[in-house]
Parts: structure tokens; sequence; C-alpha cells
């Protein structure tokens, strides 16, 4: 039993950090890559090869498998469990924590259903155009703008945004507890004050970035 709890510990903590780095770390990246379509097409190619100069030949996919692939992967799965696991009281008890807790596994669902159809469509360039962002950088903003200007995709995109600031702001906030960061009640108060702004601040940030691929 002490060895199942311990693993399930361990589980959690590396669920929790691995939700902000690097799987967090990479969404504010993405989120400023996409920021630069506001300033025009141009800015945006430019963006998108800059990231593949960074990374240049093998070095890209390397980096998208281990950094980004994997830890995304382990942590939707755990996420699954969690949330197969999960018993809500929200309504027994309608506490904001509980709306929360409930709306991270919500929200950690609709994720899962977001990137895969984000990668399939923009990274391997399955449908549409049939192009991929990374193998034609300089199409990216054209590629991006074919999905984005159907109504019904970019509503999805919209809430894959905002579910991913909601997961990404929570995250922060359960994140910092588990780690031992906020401690008293007057700390956790004050961080989740600071969460929901640096959580809306994202969604806003994405919403402008992906209705600057609007014609």
């Amino acid at each position: 039993m002490s060895v199942a709890l311990s693993h399930h510990f361990l589980a959690r903590r590396l669920h929790s950090l691995s939700g902000v780095i690097p799987i967090g770390a990479f969404l504010l990246e993405h989120l400023y890559t996409n920021f630069h379509a506001v300033a025009g097409p141009a800015a945006f190619n430019e963006a998108v090869k800059g990231i593949q100069d960074l990374l240049p030949g093998p070095l890209l996919p390397l980096a998208e498998l281990f950094l980004i692939g994997l830890p995304i992967a382990f942590h939707a799965i755990y996420g699954i469990y969690i949330a197969y696991t999960a018993k809500s009281n929200v309504l027994s008890y309608g506490y904001a924590r509980n709306w929360n807790y409930l709306l991270q596994r919500v929200t950690g669902v609709i994720l899962l259903l977001f990137i895969t159809a984000h990668v399939l469509t923009m990274r391997f360039g399955v449908g549409g155009l049939g192009l991929a962002v990374a193998h034609h950088p300089d199409q990216a903003f054209t590629i991006v703008q074919y999905w984005l200007a159907q109504p019904l995709v970019m509503a999805f995109y919209v809430l894959g945004i905002f579910s991913a600031a909601f997961h990404l702001a929570n995250g922060l906030w359960t994140f910092a507890i588990v780690w031992g960061i906020t401690v008293s009640t007057r700390s956790q108060q004050a961080f989740s004050y600071a969460c929901a702004v640096f959580g809306v601040a994202v969604f806003a940030v994405g919403v402008r970035a992906a209705f600057a691929f609007v014609p």
C-alpha cells in the first residue's frame, strides 16, 4: 500500500510539474509566435522560420517529441486517470474551488481534442490545403488563415484557447500548493487572484492572435 501511495504521490507531482514546465512554457511561446500575426503575414512567417532556424535539421522534431509530445502525452493520460477517478461534488457544495476542480477536468478533455486536431491540421497538414506549417513556413500565415476563416473552426479555436488559458491558470494555482510555494490560506487566496489575471491575459492574447488571421 505504501509503495502504491508513493507512486501516486510522485505521479501527481510530475503531472503538476509537466503542466507548467514544459507544457505551460511551450503554450506561452506558441502564443508569442502566433501574436506576430498581428503585424501581418510576413511577420508571422518570419517568426515560424525563426523557430526552425533556432532548431535546424532533426533538432526540431526531436524537441517536439521529447520536450512537447511526450510530456503532453503523460499529462493527458494521467489527467484522464484523475478525471476518471475524481468525485465531483459541485452539486452538493457549490464553492468556487469545487467548480474550478471540475472545469480543470473538463478543459483537460477539450484540450486533448483540440491539441489532436491542431497537430493533425497544422503540423502534419491533414485536410484543408494539405500543407503543414512546419514544412511550408513561407506559407504559414496562409495555412492558418485558411482554417480560421471558417466560423466553426474559429469557434473551436476560441474554445480551445479558453480551455488552455483556464487550465494553465488554475494549474498554476494548484502547482503552487502541491509544491509548497503557497502554504497559508492568505497566500493561496492572493495567488488565486494573480492566476485569474494571468488566465484572462493569456486568453486575450490568444484570441487577438487568432482573429489576426481573419481577413
